[in-house]
C-alpha cells in the first residue's frame, strides 16, 4: 500500500478547485479540499493537474503557485522537532591559552 503525501494531495486538490472556477480562501480551503477529493479522489486530483500542466503549462504553474500558497497558509507546518544544532566546537589546547589571556 503506498502513502499518501497529504500537503501534496491538498495542494493538489486545491489546483482543481482553482481550475473549476471556485473561490478559495484560507478560511473555505478545507471544506473545498473535502470536496474535491470527494468528486475526484486524490489520484484523480493529481491526473487533472498532469493533464493541465500537459495542456497548458504557462497557466498552470501560476494556478499551482496560487494553490500552494493557499495550503500553507491554511495548513501552517509545525515542527515539533527543533532544528539541528551543531554542538559548539572546544577549544584546541593551544586556544586556551590565548583565551585565558585575552580575558585576564
Amino acid at each position: 500500500m503506498s502513502r499518501i503525501d497529504l500537503a501534496a494531495a491538498r495542494r493538489e486538490a486545491t489546483f482543481v478547485t482553482l481550475l473549476e472556477g471556485r473561490t478559495a480562501t484560507v478560511s473555505t480551503l478545507p471544506a473545498l479540499i473535502r470536496t474535491t477529493v470527494g468528486r475526484y479522489g486524490t489520484r484523480g486530483c493529481a491526473e487533472i493537474v498532469a493533464t493541465e500542466y500537459g495542456d497548458r503549462p504557462e497557466v498552470a504553474v501560476r494556478r499551482m503557485v496560487r494553490a500552494r500558497s493557499l495550503v500553507a497558509a491554511g495548513y501552517p507546518v509545525s515542527d515539533p522537532v527543533p532544528p539541528h544544532r551543531p554542538a559548539p566546537v572546544p577549544p584546541r589546547p593551544d586556544d586556551r591559552a590565548a583565551v585565558a589571556n585575552a580575558a585576564a
